[in-house]
């Protein structure tokens, strides 16, 4: 069995990254993610910390990338370049990372606003930096349906923070504490599955 298993393997790493990426469209296999991480997260880390100079914070932003690629799989077009895909991802996730923090240093500068900055700003994505998506499929079934249909919508859809306030008829500072509490189920899930022996 695993003098079989190991030329499979071996054959498997050889598979482009678009060749990958259409078995996942077809079925998701934590495996095939999982090459797909190993293969560009340094790379995206070090893209990442272009933008930031800060080596915790470009590990987050990384880990969100990859939480983008996983929620948007079906999106990913076979006529396209992975790399180019994923590093356009991350130039976005990047960039948007920075406005936030722009946007939330000046509420942070208006008094009146201050309490709102305060309860809003948080990092994202709020996951364990290992977890590297091969489990979050799994993990998503795992946490209630409105939590999954709020990252869904968010990293999936693409759905922005006003359109989700219409949607759910809530405030901007509501729908990011949720996302924040989704997320949080996430890692705690992952953390009591690592946990196990």
């Amino acid at each position: 069995m695993k003098q079989t298993l190991a030329p499979k393997l071996a054959q498997v790493g050889l598979l482009t990254d678009e060749a990958i990426m259409e078995q996942l469209q077809g079925h998701f296999q934590p495996h095939l993610f999982g090459i797909l991480v190993r293969r560009y997260q340094n790379a995206l880390i070090r893209r990442c910390l272009g933008f930031v100079k800060n080596e915790d914070t470009a590990r987050d932003l990384a880990q969100e990338v990859f939480i983008k690629v996983f929620l948007q799989l079906a999106s990913f077009r076979q006529d396209a370049r992975f790399s180019h895909w994923l590093f356009t991802i991350a130039h976005n996730t990047s960039v948007d990372y920075l406005r936030r923090q722009k946007r939330e240093f000046f509420c942070e500068s208006t008094p009146e606003r201050f309490e709102t900055s305060e309860t809003i700003a948080e990092p994202e994505p709020d996951l364990p930096v290992e977890l590297n998506l091969q489990l979050l499929d799994e993990l998503l079934n795992q946490i209630p349906s409105d939590d999954k249909m709020l990252l869904t919508l968010k990293y999936y859809q693409k759905t922005s923070i006003k359109e989700l306030q219409v949607r759910l008829n809530l405030t901007e500072s509501a729908v990011k504490m949720r996302l924040k509490r989704a997320r949080e189920k996430i890692s705690r899930l992952y953390e009591k599955m690592h946990a196990l022996p």
